[in-house]
């Protein structure tokens, strides 16, 4: 009986799943899917820090002082630069409409402490310059943290303005 099937044999079949597969570890590894998370986490906090520093910029401008300064917990920056808590401020910064109600509630916010959740407000004594920033993830973010001379912690943060 002469049997003439057009098709892939089971070896044919395997080679190709088996260099499939090897293609797929490759480009995994290629593009490392956790990094590219952790990126993203990152770019959101670097975003949040700038709307953040633009806000508190901003009412500077309008009310002549940080809205910190309006806080009953201090009225300027205790040693190191360190700020009151960020809820008390943050509110007075939604109240004035400098930054949206949802700001508050945001990922990168939603703590109830100093940091706001991965984000920290300081402000220099000497030059009244402002910085927010955050301890990044990634490993694209943290070499631009060690670049980074002005953060609040060393340089274990990045920070806005650079």
């Amino acid at each position: 009986m002469n049997r003439t099937t057009k098709g892939f044999t089971l070896i044919e079949l395997l080679i190709v799943i088996v260099i499939l597969g090897i293609l797929a570890v490759a480009i995994l590894s290629a593009i490392n899917p956790l990094e590219q998370i952790r990126k993203a986490n990152d770019s959101g906090r670097k975003s949040d820090a700038a709307e953040l520093l633009n806000a508190v910029e901003r009412y500077y401008t309008t009310f002549q002082k940080y809205p910190w300064a309006t806080t009953t917990e201090a009225d300027s920056p205790g040693t190191g630069g360190q700020l009151p808590p960020a809820a008390s401020w943050l509110t007075e910064l939604v109240t004035k409409n400098e930054v949206k109600p949802e700001f508050k509630t945001r990922k990168n916010l939603t703590a109830a402490t100093d940091a706001l959740n991965g984000l920290t407000v300081s402000e220099n004594a000497t030059t009244n310059l402002v910085y927010v920033c955050f301890a990044p993830e990634s490993t694209s973010f943290k070499s631009l943290a060690t670049k980074n001379a002005v953060a609040a912690v060393g340089t274990t943060h990045v920070c806005i303005p650079e």
